[in-house]
């Protein structure tokens, strides 16, 4: 009840959240750098295959719970990759171009490794740092390959290795090196970084990243004999506050923001809850939720959620998901898809979550409409798939892009603490 009442007198912003007052006012003692994140391919978003990849990456084993439509006819994608010097250099300002994947399902980065420009995935659910390599036994057309002897400041750590799994048999492994970092203008020298000499067939036939950053908490770095920090750790103590924030885009270019909490990408205040890191994750409490105007239901289940930059959909629990679909006029979970779909021409209702004990972040229903996913044979309707769908049964709920683009959203190493705030 106490939180209720809270949740009550707060203030509702129409874009997405009830906040906490929050000191935000930082003053520039370091540095600070931004980075872009820009859309990535140039095929339609296709909801599966997001779905597949967050549930590969997390081992989360799907089961069958609806049908298959007689009159569905699903839609197959390609997409084309862009290369990486497509994809902007940072200037004197900082600022580096940060692109989406088949529209708003995966969205890139330039990073420069010893003076080369790879395209990667900026990760806040994982903590390796990792490159497709010249090392590799293995053609990888369409990747650009970081290659080791030709960089001056690359250093082998003889005797360290590193092997990480996302789940079932997505992984990659082999040795680890060192070598100067430069995002967006920030540089890390030596940082740690694992350069496979195998990887998961996933990520070979994934052209539109040629490895990921990751920005969780080091403890589940899986370099051995040794964890290593994460670029975000090591960075941290130059920044004028060691925070990352994160201004998401429905469409086009969005941002990442190291060292300082801009107010111009925010209005109102921003709403803190604080981050249990003991897993890894940016983990925090999620005790509440509500469909659209609906009354506020306690999740009784998984009641806690991670904020994930490398997960495109929200992935909830399944009773919470039946719920929010049940708002939702013919929509259907079709097992061929893995997920609810229903007509295109929907309005769908928001979706809220409460953030912590004190703070409702409200996502707009027509953010949750992800993509077009096929078509009804009979009526000849579009068909589309929703950004919420099952998170399988795990231990979490996934709160992707789906949710992040919602808001301004800020990754704090100090507590550790996430923030929430509404965008302009």
């Amino acid at each position: 009840m106490q939180l209720l009442q809270s949740l009550f007198f707060a203030l509702f912003f129409s874009y997405g959240v009830l906040s906490l007052p929050h000191g935000s006012g930082a003053q520039h003692k370091a540095r600070s750098f931004k980075v872009e994140r820009v859309r990535r391919g140039t095929g339609a978003l296709h909801g599966p295959s997001a779905l597949r990849k967050a549930y590969r990456k997390y081992g989360i084993v799907p089961t069958n719970l609806g049908i298959d439509l007689v009159d569905f006819e699903p839609i197959t994608t390609t997409h084309t990759a862009v290369a990486a010097s497509d994809v902007s250099e940072p200037d004197q300002t900082g600022a580096v171009s940060a692109t989406s994947v088949e529209d708003d399902a995966e969205f890139v980065s330039p990073v420069i490794i010893g003076g080369q420009k790879v395209v990667m995935t900026f990760d806040t659910g994982s903590s390796d740092f990792w490159v497709l390599d010249t090392r590799l036994n293995e053609t990888l057309p369409g990747h650009t390959e970081y290659n080791p002897s030709n960089s001056s400041t690359f250093q082998e750590m003889d005797g360290y290795s590193f092997n990480v799994s996302y789940g079932d048999s997505s992984y990659a492994a082999g040795p680890v090196g060192k070598d100067t970092v430069n995002i967006g203008g920030a540089i890390v020298k030596d940082q740690a970084f694992g350069i496979p000499t195998e990887v998961s067939e996933s990520f070979i036939e994934d052209t539109n990243s040629n490895g990921l950053v990751g920005m969780g908490f080091s403890s589940i770095n899986t370099i051995q004999p040794e964890a290593q920090n994460t670029f975000f750790a090591n960075v941290a103590p130059s920044l004028d506050v060691p925070v990352m924030t994160a201004s998401l885009k429905s469409d086009g270019v969005g941002e990442y923001e190291f060292g300082v909490i801009d107010k111009s990408k925010y209005q109102g205040d921003i709403a803190n809850v604080s981050v249990d890191s003991s897993n890894g994750y940016w983990q925090f409490s999620t005790p509440q939720y509500r469909v659209a105007d609906g009354d506020l239901k306690p999740i009784e289940k998984v009641n806690t959620s991670i904020a994930d930059t490398g997960t495109s959909l929200m992935l909830l629990n399944e009773d919470i998901v039946t719920a929010y679909y049940a708002q939702v006029p013919n929509s259907t979970y079709v097992d061929s898809v893995g997920g609810y779909i229903y007509p295109c021409n929907t309005s769908l209702p928001s979706f809220s979550i409460a953030i912590g004990e004190s703070s409702l972040a409200t996502v707009p229903g027509n953010l949750i409409n992800f993509s077009k996913v096929g078509t009804n044979t009979t009526t000849g309707q579009a068909l589309c798939y929703g950004g919420i769908q099952s998170n399988g049964g795990t231990s979490l709920q996934i709160l992707g892009d789906i949710f992040l683009k919602a808001f301004f959203v800020v990754f704090d190493m100090r507590g550790p603490s996430l923030g929430v705030a509404a965008p302009k």
